[in-house]
C-alpha cells in the first residue's frame, strides 16, 4: 500500500495532533544489504513511537522531534508474549503477528509498558472499533420502543473518535451512527415507492460559504448530508438526503437539490440537521465534520433564501445557505385532467440562485439582485415538476433526483432524473412461453397423428419425441419459476445483474429500467424529455463458449446446403404456418358476412368477397399434388395397420403406449374446441385403448366450450413431463441397442392384400371395454340448438361456433390427422374448397342484386408453383397420378374474379347458375341461413387441408438427418431466450411511449406511414463472451422487425389498473396488442370507427466496444464484424431517413414541441449533415470511435425514435453512456454552459439514479471498475474518483 509521505509526516509532525499514545519502543528491523554481508539480518533500535488509532508512527531517532521513520498498519494484527522475562536484546518483547506477513518483534522497556501498549494496540483496530459500535447500536436498539429501529441503524453518516467527537456528541446529544456493514440478504432491498405525481413540500437547493481551510491552508472538499428526526422513531438520526462533493471550494454552491414529502412523514415540526463534511480520501469515504446547523422544516420551507451559521466544537466555522420553493404542477399531457386537478399547487416561485435575495411576500412579481452588472434581473417564474402519473401505470419503483443548474445566461435549468423498473419484465416473456409451449404441443401432435411407423422411422419417431418432449420441459420449467418468482417476489420487477447466469430466469431482460430526464429552462420556457430504455445484453448467459447465434446459423446453414431434405423441411413448416394464418383470415371474412347477412346489409359484401378469393388463390397452391402423393405413399408404405380382429386382443406396443400417456400433457389447447367435434370426451390416438370412467350412459361433454379445469399452459405438470420423458428416452435407448436386423423382426408386417381391409378411426368403436357401455355420439347441428339429454349441463351453443377461429385454431380435430385416418386426397380438397367458395359467393352476388352472374370457375393452373426445395420433374408428374382422386379439366386458367369470363360455346340468352337457382330474393328471410351451409363445408375443407399439410411437414421432419433437429433445437431455444428479452424491453418502451409521453398527430401518421425507429446502443467487447453476446443481439434485435404491434383501446377497471399487452400468433408470425389512454381516442388521435392502427419497427444496433477488452479485440483485429454490422445499419437508418422525409407532417404549434414535427428543410438539412458526418465515422478504422454511437442518438431524437442501452449487465458502462447523454442533450437544447458539462455529468454519475441502479443490483454503491479498467474507458466514460472499486458485476 502506498501513502502519500507528505499527508503522512504533517499527521505526525503536527503538534495539535492528539495521539492515544506515545513512548519509547525497540524495534527489531532488518538491515540494509551493504550490513548484511557483515553481520546479522537484523537490528534492534531505540524510537521514539506515536499511536494514534491504527497507525503507529516511529521516528528515526529516540528524540521526540526527530523526523517521521515510518509507519506501521495495525490492521489484522494480535500482539503476543512469547515469554514474560525480559530479552538481553529486546527486552520485554511484544511480536505483531500479521496476516500474510512475518511477524515483527519490538521492546518495551517495563512490563507495565509493554501491557500498556498491548491494550491499546488491541483495541486501534478497526475490528475492536466496530465491535464497539456494534455494542452501542444494541444499546440503543434495546433502548427503542420499536423493533424497526434497529433496521435504521445501517445508514447513517460517518463517525470520527476522539475527544473533538466526544464533544460533537455531548452537543448533539443523540449520535449519528456510522454504517454497518450489510448482510447478503439485506442488499437485497425492499422497493422505493413513490408518487410521481405527488408536490412536495418544498424543494431546497444548499450552499456554503466561509468554510474554514485545513492545516495545510487547503479548501475542503464539501459535501452536505441532511439527517431527520422522527419521534415516533425512537430520536434517532436518519439520513434522508445528501449533496455532492465540491472539491477544493470554501463556497461551494451545490447542484443536487433535496426535496421534502409529506407521505415520507415530514411536517413544518420536523427536526432537521444539515452537516458539512470535509472528504478527506474520496475511494475510502474518508470524512471529517467541519460543522452542523439543526432547525426545522419550517424555518425555512417558505424563505426563498435562509442564511445560518455553522457551529462546531471550535465554533463557527462558516455558513449554510438553504433556498426552498414549493413547485407547481406542469400539466404534460400523459395523465387525465382529473388527475391533473387532483393535485394541490403552490404559489411559491423559486428563486433564481440560492445567493438570491427576495423581499418578503409575493415573490412572482419581484425581481432579485443581479447575479452580476452585465444580466438583466430575475423576473418572477413558478416552478413546476412533470405530472408523470400516467408513467407509474406502466413502471413502478421510482427513484428520484433532482438538480439546479444554470444556463450560458444564468438562467435556471431545472432537472428531474427518475430510474423506473418496468411492470412488464415478468409477463411478456409469460406470454412468449404460453406460445412457445403451444407450438411444441403441436409438433408432439404431429409427430404422434403420424401413426406407428416400421423400421428404423420408429426409433426417428421416438428421437423427434424425446426432443420436443424436453424443449416443452424447458419452456414449462422457465414459465414455472418465473410465475413463482412473481408470488414470491420482494416487490421488484427486474432482473438483478448478480442472476443474470441464473439459468431458470433466463427469458428476463437482465436489469430492465427506464431512465428518464426531465429537463426545463425558465428563460427559454422550453422543457424536454429525455427517456433511455437500459437492460443488459441480449443474450443467454448460461450458454457461453458455444458461439453466438451468427456462428451457430451460419454453421447451420452451411450443414443444411449438404443435406438434401433441409429446405424442404423449411418449406413445409412455411406451408403450415401459411395454411393456418389464411384459413384464420379466410374465417373472419366469413364471420363478417354472416353479420353483414343478418343485417341484410349488402354494402360491403362484394369488397369482402374479393379478399375472400384472393386469398382463396393462395391457399390453393400452397402445396403440388405431386409433393403430397409422395408424402402419402410415404405414410402407406410404413405405417403399422392393426388387423381389426387383433384390435381388441393384442397389448399396445410401446410406441402407442407412449402417445397415449401423451395425454396426461392435455395436448389439447387451452382454449375452445371444434364444431365437427362429436358432443361426447374426445377419443384416445388409439381408439381400442380403456377409459377408466366411472359414470355410464351417457358422457356427454362439449368439446368447443371452455370448462373450468385449470389450462394446461398455466398448471403443466413438470413432473408429468419428466416421467414421460424418461420412458421415453428409456425406449429410445432399447431401439438403438438392437441392430437393424432384430429391429425389423420386432416390427409388426403390414398387411397389403388388396382384400383386407385397414382399421381407421371411423372403423373402430369409441370404447372398446366390454365392462362398460358404449358412449353414443351426438353431433351436433350448428342451424339450430341441439336438443340434448339433461345428464350433464351444457353451454349453449350459438349458430356461428364455427367461424370463432380461437374454436378453429385450437381444435385438434381440425388441425390433426389421428393415427389410425386416412388422409384426404389433395386434389379433392382443393376441389371441395373451390366448391364452397363458387357455391357461397354466387349466394352472395345474388343477394346484391346480380341474379344473373353465373357462378365463378376455380380450377388449378397449367403450371404448378415451383416451391424451394422441392424439385419435381415434369416426367414423374405425367408418369404418376394420384388414384381415386376427382380432377378437373386442365385446359382451362385459374379465374377467381367476380366478372365471368367470355364462354367458348354458344349459351342461352338467360345465364343458369346452379347455386342460385330456385332462390326468390323476395322469399329469403334469413340469408344466413342460407350462407351457412356453404361456410361450414369451406371450413371443413380447410381443415382438412391443414392437416395434410402438417402431414407433410412431419413427414420431411422425420425424413430429415435426426443430428439437424437437434442443432436445430438448441438454435431455436438460444434464439427464443434473446428473442424474450429483447421483445420485453421494446414493448416496455412502447407502452412508455403511449401512457407517459406527450404525443400529437405527426406521430400517429408515422405510425401509421412508417412506423417508428428503435435505436439500440451497444457498449461489447468482442472478445471473449461478450463476443457471442453481440451477436444473440444482433440476431435478437432484426428479429424485432417482423413483429407486428396493434393499437387497441384500453379497457381499465379502475385508476390502478395496469394496461397489459397481449401476444397472440406463432414463432414465425407474432402480434403484439397494445393498448392505449383513452384519451388518446378522446382528443381525436385515434378512431373507433377506423380499423386498428398496425405498424413494424425499424430497428438499428450499433455497437463500439469501450472496456479493456474492446482494446484486446481490436489489436487482435477481431471487431471486422462489428465494423459490417455497424455499416449495414446505418444503410437502413439512411434509408428509413428518406422515407421519413418524404412523409407529410403538420407543422408543429409550438417551435418547442419535442414529438414529431414538420419535416422542414432546416432540420431536413440537420438531419442529412449528421448522417453525413455518421458516414464518415462509421468508415473510419478509429480505436473506440464513439462519435459513432453519439451521432446515432441525435439521429434518432430528430427522428423520434426510442432509445436503449445495453452493456453486459446495464449497471457500469451503460451508467457511463446514460449520463453522458443526458450532459449532451442538456448543452445542445438548454445552454448548458461547456465548461460545467464534465462537473454536471460526474455529479449524475455518482450521486444520480444510476448509482441507485448499482446499489439495486449489487447492494453496493460502487461501480465494477478497477484503475486499470477505467484507464482503458474513454475520457468521457471515466467515472469520478471513489465511486468505483471491487464490486459484483
Amino acid at each position: 500500500m502506498h501513502f502519500n509521505e507528505t499527508e503522512v509526516e504533517a499527521l505526525a509532525n503536527n503538534p495539535k495532533t492528539r495521539f492515544d499514545k506515545e513512548g519509547h519502543l525497540l524495534i527489531r528491523e532488518r538491515q540494509s544489504r551493504q550490513r548484511q554481508f557483515f553481520g546479522d539480518n537484523y537490528v534492534t533500535n531505540l524510537r521514539w513511537c506515536k499511536l494514534r488509532g491504527n497507525l503507529l508512527f516511529y521516528l528515526k531517532e529516540a528524540d521526540c522531534n526527530s523526523p517521521v521513520g515510518g509507519l506501521i498498519v495495525l490492521e489484522n494484527c494480535s500482539p503476543i508474549i512469547l515469554r514474560k522475562e525480559p530479552d538481553p536484546d529486546i527486552g520485554y518483547e511484544i511480536v505483531l503477528n500479521f496476516q500474510g506477513c512475518e511477524p515483527l518483534r519490538i521492546g518495551a522497556k517495563n512490563a507495565e509498558e509493554r501491557e500498556d501498549w498491548i491494550r491499546r494496540i488491541e483495541n486501534s483496530s478497526y475490528k475492536s472499533l466496530n465491535s464497539q459500535i456494534i455494542a452501542l447500536e444494541n444499546q440503543i436498539a434495546a433502548a427503542s420502543a420499536s423493533a424497526d429501529d434497529a433496521l435504521l441503524l445501517n445508514a447513517a453518516p460517518p463517525l470520527t473518535s476522539g475527544p473533538a467527537m466526544s464533544k460533537w456528541l455531548e452537543d448533539e446529544q443523540l449520535p449519528p451512527l456510522p454504517p454497518k456493514q450489510k448482510s447478503k440478504d439485506q442488499q437485497r432491498q425492499m422497493p422505493f415507492n413513490e408518487d410521481l405525481s405527488e408536490l412536495p413540500i418544498c424543494e431546497t437547493a444548499l450552499s456554503c460559504d466561509n468554510l474554514p481551510l485545513d492545516l495545510q491552508n487547503r479548501a475542503p472538499n464539501a459535501r452536505i448530508i441532511c439527517s431527520v428526526l422522527h419521534p415516533d422513531q425512537g430520536y434517532i438520526w436518519r439520513p434522508h438526503a445528501r449533496t455532492e462533493i465540491i472539491e477544493r471550494s470554501c463556497s461551494p454552491q451545490f447542484l443536487c437539490t433535496m426535496r421534502f414529502r409529506r407521505t415520507a412523514g415530514f411536517t413544518a415540526q420536523t427536526r432537521l440537521r444539515f452537516t458539512v463534511y470535509d472528504v478527506r480520501e474520496r475511494l475510502s469515504a474518508t470524512s471529517l465534520p467541519i460543522g452542523s446547523a439543526t432547525m426545522t422544516l419550517g424555518v425555512f420551507q417558505d424563505a426563498t433564501r435562509f442564511r445560518i451559521p455553522l457551529r462546531s466544537t471550535r465554533g463557527e466555522c462558516g455558513f449554510l445557505t438553504l433556498a426552498s420553493w414549493a413547485p407547481d404542477c406542469l400539466g404534460s399531457g400523459t395523465c387525465s385532467n382529473d388527475a391533473a386537478t387532483s393535485v394541490v399547487t403552490a404559489a411559491a416561485a423559486p428563486p433564481r440562485s440560492i445567493t438570491q435575495v427576495f423581499e418578503h411576500g409575493s415573490t412572482r412579481d419581484r425581481a432579485g439582485h443581479r447575479r452580476s452588472h452585465s444580466l438583466p434581473p430575475k423576473l418572477g417564474a413558478g416552478s413546476c415538476i412533470p405530472l408523470q402519473c400516467g408513467l407509474q401505470r406502466v413502471c413502478t419503483n421510482p427513484r428520484l433526483r433532482t438538480y439546479r443548474l444554470q444556463s450560458t445566461l444564468g438562467a435556471d435549468i431545472r432537472v428531474q432524473e427518475t430510474l423506473m423498473e418496468s411492470r412488464l419484465c415478468f409477463s411478456v416473456p409469460q406470454q412468449l412461453l404460453s406460445i412457445w409451449i403451444q407450438c411444441e404441443k403441436e409438433l408432439l401432435q404431429e409427430i404422434s397423428g403420424m401413426g406407428e411407423l416400421s423400421g428404423d422411422w420408429r426409433l426417428r419417431q421416438i428421437t423427434l419425441l424425446e426432443e420436443h418432449l424436453r424443449l416443452l420441459k424447458d419452456y414449462s420449467q422457465a414459465k414455472q419459476t418465473i410465475q413463482q418468482v412473481m408470488r414470491d417476489g420482494d416487490g421488484m420487477s427486474f432482473k438483478r445483474s448478480t442472476d443474470k447466469n441464473d439459468e431458470s430466469l433466463e427469458f428476463l431482460p437482465v436489469n430492465l429500467h427506464l431512465q428518464r430526464m426531465w429537463v426545463r429552462n425558465d428563460t427559454l420556457q422550453h422543457t424536454g424529455v429525455l427517456d433511455v430504455v437500459t437492460v443488459g445484453a441480449f443474450t443467454r448467459h448460461d450458454g457461453q463458449g458455444r458461439g453466438g447465434l451468427i456462428k451457430l446459423l451460419q454453421e447451420s446453414k452451411a450443414w443444411k446446403l449438404g443435406q438434401g431434405n433441409a429446405c424442404k423441411v423449411q418449406a413445409a413448416n412455411d406451408a403450415v404456418q401459411a395454411a393456418k394464418q389464411l384459413r384464420k383470415e379466410i374465417v373472419e371474412l366469413m364471420s363478417q358476412l354472416l353479420n353483414l347477412a343478418k343485417c341484410k346489409s349488402v354494402k360491403g359484401m362484394m369488397p369482402l368477397c374479393n379478399a375472400m378469393i384472393e386469398k382463396s388463390k393462395s391457399l390453393l397452391n400452397i402445396w403440388e399434388p405431386i409433393i403430397v402423393e409422395e408424402a402419402v405413399n410415404f405414410i402407406e408404405q410404413h405405417r403399422i395397420i392393426e388387423e381389426p380382429d387383433n384390435v381388441l386382443m393384442e397389448p399396445l406396443s410401446p410406441f402407442r403406449e407412449i402417445t397415449q400417456q401423451l395425454n396426461a400433457l392435455d395436448l389439447k389447447s387451452p382454449e375452445l374446441e371444434d364444431f365437427a367435434t362429436p358432443v361426447v370426451a374426445p377419443p384416445d390416438l388409439w381408439p381400442h385403448t380403456s377409459r377408466n370412467t366411472s359414470t355410464s350412459g351417457f358422457v356427454l361433454m362439449r368439446s368447443n366450450s371452455w370448462h373450468p379445469s385449470p389450462s394446461p399452459s398455466t398448471a403443466l405438470d413438470i413432473n408429468t413431463i419428466d416421467s414421460l420423458q424418461q420412458v421415453v428416452q428409456c425406449y429410445s435407448k432399447h431401439l438403438r441397442s438392437l441392430n437393424p436386423v432384430q429391429a425389423s423382426s420386432t416390427c409388426r408386417p403390414k398387411k397389403a392384400e388388396a382384400g383386407i381391409s385397414k382399421a381407421t378411426y371411423q372403423s373402430l368403436p369409441v370404447d372398446c371395454q366390454e365392462s362398460e357401455p358404449q358412449q353414443q355420439l351426438l353431433l351436433i347441428d350448428l342451424d339450430e340448438k341441439p336438443s340434448i339429454p339433461t345428464v350433464a349441463p351444457l353451454q349453449p351453443l350459438t349458430a356461428a361456433d364455427f367461424l370463432d377461429t380461437q374454436i378453429m385454431t385450437s381444435s385438434p380435430s381440425a388441425n390433426y390427422y389421428r393415427p389410425t385416418e386416412e388422409p384426404e386426397p389433395l386434389e379433392l380438397t382443393q376441389l371441395n374448397i373451390k366448391a364452397s367458395v363458387m357455391c357461397l359467393v354466387s349466394k352472395i352476388k345474388f343477394f346484391c342484386g346480380r341474379c344473373d352472374s353465373p357462378a365463378i370457375r376455380l380450377r388449378h393452373p397449367k403450371q404448378h408453383l415451383k416451391r424451394e426445395g422441392f424439385a419435381t420433374s415434369p416426367q414423374h408428374q405425367k408418369q404418376q397420378k394420384p388414384p381415386d382422386v376427382v380432377t378437373t379439366p386442365q385446359t382451362q386458367q385459374l379465374t377467381l374474379d367476380l366478372t365471368p369470363s367470355q364462354p367458348q360455346y354458344p349459351v342461352p340468352n338467360k345465364m343458369v347458375n346452379k347455386f342460385t337457382d330456385g332462390l326468390d330474393l323476395s322469399l329469403t328471410t334469413d340469408w344466413a341461413s342460407e350462407l351457412r351451409p356453404s361456410m361450414r363445408k369451406l371450413r371443413h375443407a380447410m381443415d382438412r387441408l391443414l392437416k395434410t399439410t402438417r402431414l407433410m411437414h412431419s413427414v420431411q421432419r422425420l425424413q430429415q438427418d435426426m443430428r439437424s433437429n437437434s442443432v436445430h433445437a438448441d438454435i431455436m431455444y438460444r434464439r427464443d431466450v434473446c428473442f424474450s428479452q429483447a421483445l420485453t424491453a421494446l414493448v416496455s418502451a412502447l407502452m412508455v411511449k403511449f401512457w407517459a409521453t406527450e404525443l400529437n398527430a405527426n406521430y400517429f401518421h408515422l405510425l401509421r406511414d412508417l412506423g417508428p425507429l428503435a435505436y439500440f446502443e451497444g457498449l461489447l467487447s468482442l472478445h471473449g463472451g461478450e463476443a457471442d453476446m453481440w451477436s444473440d443481439m444482433c440476431v435478437a434485435i432484426e428479429d424485432l422487425s417482423s413483429v407486428n404491434f396493434t393499437l387497441i383501446r384500453a379497457q381499465l377497471s379502475s385508476d390502478t389498473s395496469v394496461p397489459m399487452p397481449r401476444i397472440t400468433g406463432s414463432r414465425q408470425s407474432l402480434e403484439v396488442l397494445l393498448p392505449v389512454p383513452e384519451h388518446l381516442y378522446n382528443i381525436g388521435l385515434l378512431s373507433t370507427t377506423q380499423p386498428p392502427l398496425t405498424f413494424k419497427i425499424t430497428p438499428v444496433f450499433f455497437n463500439i466496444g469501450i472496456d479493456a477488452k474492446a482494446t484486446v479485440a481490436e489489436t487482435l483485429g477481431q471487431t471486422r464484424g462489428q465494423h459490417r454490422s455497424n455499416w449495414d445499419n446505418f444503410l437502413r437508418l439512411n434509408e428509413y431517413f428518406i422515407r421519413y422525409s418524404k412523409l407529410p407532417f403538420q407543422a408543429p404549434d409550438t417551435p418547442s414541441k419535442l414529438e414529431t414535427a414538420a419535416v422542414t428543410p432546416k432540420s431536413r438539412q440537420t438531419l442529412q449533415t449528421l448522417l453525413n458526418a455518421m458516414k464518415t465515422h462509421v468508415c473510419a478504422k478509429v480505436s473506440k470511435n464513439v462519435k459513432v454511437l453519439h451521432l446515432a442518438e441525435d439521429v434518432c431524437r430528430q427522428l423520434c425514435g426510442m432509445r436503449f442501452t445495453s452493456c453486459k449487465s446495464a449497471k457500469d458502462r451503460t451508467g457511463m453512456a446514460v449520463t453522458l447523454e443526458q450532459g449532451r442533450v442538456l448543452k445542445r437544447e438548454f445552454q448548458l454552459p461547456l465548461e460545467h458539462v464534465p462537473h454536471v455529468v460526474n455529479t449524475m454519475r455518482s450521486e444520480g439514479t444510476r448509482m441507485d441502479n448499482v446499489e439495486k443490483n449489487i447492494g453496493k454503491r460502487k461501480y465494477a471498475f478497477n484503475v486499470l479498467q477505467v484507464r482503458a474507458l474513454p475520457d468521457i466514460y471515466r467515472p469520478p474518483l471513489g465511486t468505483y472499486g471491487k464490486a459484483e458485476t
